[in-house]
């Protein structure tokens, strides 16, 4: 997989750079609304509590939640455009190789087997790619940055939240 990083031109790796750093937005505007939910909990359970301070907490929960969304849609699309200039690349490079066979090599290989390589197999890695600047890229940055927050909390909360992490890399280590 990581041969194929080597197909990316600077303007991919400026894209990827790009996804990364919305991947890091995205994420801390995802830990920030269980602090504000937190401080609307308190404010409701607080007596005397005036309701336009619980609205301008939701208001702020709702700005992070819109921030978040407009936050992966920029890392989609930034996404996209890296899946789709590397499976672009990778489809002239299939172009070539097979345009430089002699016709020994040519009869070797059925048309079928061909135009599957040019057309499923680097859709397949175009869908690899994209999925990962997306879910791939966050979760470990989420897992990290949780725990680094729960950390400062509760012990008992950052344990079970690193035994969970830990499962999770267990579990995809085996499957994959």
């Amino acid at each position: 997989m990581i041969k194929i990083f080597r197909y990316f031109n600077r303007k991919q790796w400026l894209y990827v750079a790009a996804s990364i750093l919305f991947v890091v937005i995205q994420v801390w505007l995802d830990l920030k609304l269980p602090d504000y939910m937190s401080g609307i909990t308190t404010l409701v359970q607080t007596e005397g509590s005036a309701m336009s301070d619980i609205l301008i907490q939701g208001g702020y929960m709702l700005m992070c939640a819109l921030g978040s969304m407009v936050a992966s849609i920029i890392v989609g699309f930034f996404a996209a455009r890296v899946a789709a200039g590397l499976a672009q690349t990778l489809r002239n490079c299939v172009y070539d190789k097979t345009m430089d066979f002699s016709m020994e090599e040519i009869d070797r290989f059925s048309t079928a087997s061909l135009i599957n390589r040019t057309t499923n197999d680097v859709t397949q890695i175009q869908n690899l790619v994209a999925m990962g600047l997306q879910a791939i890229m966050k979760a470990p940055i989420l897992a990290v940055w949780a725990v680094v927050k729960i950390a400062g909390k509760s012990w008992q909360w950052t344990a079970a939240t690193v035994v969970a992490v830990f499962v999770l890399v267990v579990a995809l280590a085996v499957t994959l």
